[in-house]
């Protein structure tokens, strides 16, 4: 009888691991979030959420047949506090009947909750399977446009639908308001600065549930060797207001999180209209995109001259008694591997 084993990995797994991912997603092997350098921030480099590797695997008879890797965070909401993980790189081998379901299984133990609202079709055909039940937030994807002559590069599609996608890229950008308030301004913050600098990080206000955001876990993540990333503070004064973050993978700049002490919606479209003269001074960067949970910060991105470019719930997993939370939860792209993918234009 086979021996099926569940573990976290080390370092040692590493080469079985990327064999596994390429394998079960058909991506090449220059992709930037399957090198070696990348794997092991996101598996091993220590992280204040969690204690230890962030990489699990399924075994039978010693053999790796299923992975997954968790992205830790605290959702918080009122007086409640939940521990909740999304799950990236999620694979299993097609000849192991079972064995994708198995090890998420055995990964949802590990925490309150776990959630997704990224993914494949067809991993995401197979959620309700295995236990996930769609909640009532939907995080919408965004884009805006700012060099239109970059859409008309590459290859991979006709020249015709590029030709198509540039003339529609270039009317969003002319139609694209300018929002500049001089009041408001951005100023860059170094990994190494954070800890010293008063950022306004997410509070359970306006409605939603956020996800618990630290100085470490932020300068971890400004480490991310797939994607430059840049955080600024913002404000009117000498004290930060609030902050965003930049991430920038081929030509496309992602607003990968950002939060204002303020239900203001000028405030907040100030705070867009900053990270987009930010991602302007990056000369190769043809479009900004954005995903968005809650009202507040989408109104803002459609002021901007963003658009919705598609829509998926976000799927929740409940371990045991949990209670899950019972309102929309405020979703950003560094709660999952959406900061830095390297995924094309969107628009």
């Amino acid at each position: 009888m086979a021996r099926i084993g569940f573990r976290s990995t080390t370092p040692a797994d590493e080469s079985a691991i990327l064999a596994l991912l390429r394998e079960a997603h058909g991506a090449p092997a220059a992709d930037p979030a399957l090198e070696r350098q990348h794997m092991h921030w996101k598996c091993w480099q220590p992280h204040e959420g969690w204690q230890g590797s962030r990489s699990y695997v399924l075994t039978k008879d010693d053999r790796i047949v299923a992975h997954g890797t968790i992205v830790p965070a605290v959702c918080a909401w009122e007086r409640e506090r939940i521990n909740m993980l999304h799950v990236i790189d999620w694979a299993a081998r097609s000849e192991v009947r079972g064995a994708g379901a198995a090890v998420m299984e055995n990964i949802g133990k590990l925490a309150d909750v776990i959630a997704t609202s990224s993914g494949s079709p067809k991993g995401r055909q197979l959620l309700p399977f295995i236990g996930f039940k769609e909640s009532n937030t939907v995080v919408t994807g965004y884009a805006r446009p700012i060099r239109p002559s970059l859409y008309f590069t590459g290859s991979g599609a006709h020249r015709w639908r590029r030709a198509a996608r540039y003339l529609r890229a270039g009317l969003w950008a002319l139609c694209a308001p300018a929002h500049r308030d001089a009041s408001w301004q951005a100023r860059r913050i170094c990994a190494e600065d954070i800890a010293a600098t008063s950022i306004p990080w997410p509070a359970p206000k306006y409605g939603s549930a956020v996800l618990e955001r630290k100085p470490a876990v932020m300068s971890y993540l400004l480490q991310c060797p797939a994607a430059d990333m840049e955080l600024y503070a913002v404000g009117r004064g000498a004290e930060p207001e609030g902050y965003f973050v930049l991430a920038f993978t081929g030509a496309q700049a992602r607003l990968v999180d950002c939060w204002l002490e303020s239900e203001s919606l000028p405030g907040w479209t100030a705070l867009v209209s900053l990270a987009v003269r930010q991602a302007e001074q990056h000369a190769g960067v043809g479009e900004i995109a954005a995903t968005c949970s809650e009202p507040l910060l989408g109104a803002a991105l459609r002021h901007c001259g963003f658009h919705a470019r598609f829509s998926r719930s976000l799927s929740m997993r409940v371990s045991g008694a949990a209670r899950p939370p019972d309102r929309t939860v405020r979703i950003q792209m560094i709660d999952d591997d959406q900061a830095y993918l390297h995924s094309g234009f969107w628009a």
